[in-house]
């Protein structure tokens, strides 16, 4: 995974078939809801083989992965709050 050029987290969603398939608008729902837009870079990945969590995602330069479910705290605790 590529370094983000101008210091903003970035947000990995695994583009596997299964995450695609579940993936909702709720990445989408967030960047509009607390404008961030100039805060995080969202990029697709390949799939992890964690279709079990799917959709899955990966905050980066954190190392944290994380599922669709959990996206409310992951932004709270490791964006809003950086």
């Amino acid at each position: 995974m590529a370094e983000s050029k101008n210091n903003k987290s970035v947000i990995y969603r695994c583009d596997g078939v299964k995450c695609r398939k579940k993936k909702g608008k709720l990445l989408d729902y967030y960047i509009k809801k607390y404008k961030l837009k100039d805060k995080i870079e969202v990029d697709d990945m390949d799939c992890n083989n964690k279709c079990e969590q799917a959709p899955v995602m990966h905050l980066h330069p954190e190392d944290i992965w994380f599922s669709e479910k959990d996206l409310g705290t992951i932004v709270k605790r490791h964006i809003l709050n950086k």
